[in-house]
């Protein structure tokens, strides 16, 4: 009787440690989330507003993250994103050019992420603070005002950041955090180096200018759910 006891209690013993191991929250292994990276536009207009404290470099970005054990995950993200390039201003960029109107950029991104989370109680993936690393593909273009045409381009993507999950109700996910982005051109123009401000007159350039500036520096923001 003692010996079976023991048994049982072995037994449960194990498969509790199990479970512990294993990574995910409550066997839930895969995240869906939409998320917001944002950040102030001190220095350049947006898509449809002027430069200011009020005015915010935004970016939407759908991603789904798979926990492959207790402290990485591996994801996928679509980002997509549109601003304006200024390059209607004079050589101290200050004073507006007369009839030189802003050009449009846009931008969607297929990016591959991958989370370390730190090593700290209470910390298993997905749940918890983690450092990130990412790489992206960028498929854009620029659009010239009145002209109708368009010319497209794409740049690649280097990524890392910081974030911290918390799940609620045991369903949702509220995630925040910041990234640090430098984007170099795959095709076409002079890239960042090319245009040291709006007084630039390659619209291409400019382009990759703007979403080098625009990509820089941002603060994330999301909300999601444990699908799997």
């Amino acid at each position: 009787m003692k010996t079976r006891i023991l048994s049982i209690l072995l037994g449960l013993l194990l498969a509790g440690t199990a479970a512990v191991a294993q990574p995910g929250y409550r066997g839930k292994k895969l995240t869906v989330q939409a998320n917001l990276l944002f950040l102030p536009a001190l220095a350049n207009a947006t898509y449809g507003r002027e430069r200011g404290f009020t005015t915010f470099n935004t970016t939407g970005e759908a991603s789904a993250d798979y926990a492959l054990s207790k402290r990485n995950s591996l994801g996928l993200g679509f980002r997509r994103l549109r601003t304006s390039n200024i390059n209607g201003y004079s050589e101290d960029g200050y004073a507006e050019i007369e009839g030189v109107s802003d050009s449009k950029v846009f931008a969607n991104s297929l990016e591959l992420q991958y989370r370390v989370y730190k090593r700290k109680s209470g910390n298993i993936a997905p749940l918890g603070k983690y450092f990130q690393w990412g790489a992206g593909m960028l498929f854009c273009e620029v659009r010239q005002p009145g002209t109708g045409g368009a010319t497209p381009f794409q740049m690649y993507a280097f990524r890392m950041g910081r974030g911290r999950n918390r799940i609620l109700f045991d369903r949702m996910i509220l995630y925040h955090g910041w990234e640090l982005s430098h984007v170099v051109p795959a095709s076409g123009g002079e890239g960042p180096g090319g245009a040291t401000f709006y007084y630039d007159k390659d619209p291409l350039t400019m382009a990759q200018y703007r979403l080098w500036r625009h990509s820089m520096v941002n603060f994330k923001i999301g909300l999601g759910f444990l699908a799997y």
